[in-house]
């Protein structure tokens, strides 16, 4: 089942969602799709943390 995480970075809000496989969640932004290990961390945790360093990044030309 996916749930909606949402970050602000600046004056802009992103969103996502994620799902729990395991000890794995994986991501997905408009940006993409990722994959990341929670370990003993909470999912929703682990995916807000990502998202907001995914999307504070610049983007490669």
């Amino acid at each position: 089942m996916w749930q909606i995480v949402e970050v602000s970075v600046g004056p802009q809000i992103h969103r996502g969602r994620f799902r729990t496989e395991g000890k794995q969640i994986t991501l997905e932004w408009r940006g993409g799709r990722t994959v990341e290990w929670c370990g003993m961390l909470r999912p929703e945790v682990v995916a807000t943390t990502r998202l907001r360093q995914l999307v504070g990044r610049p983007i490669a030309a």
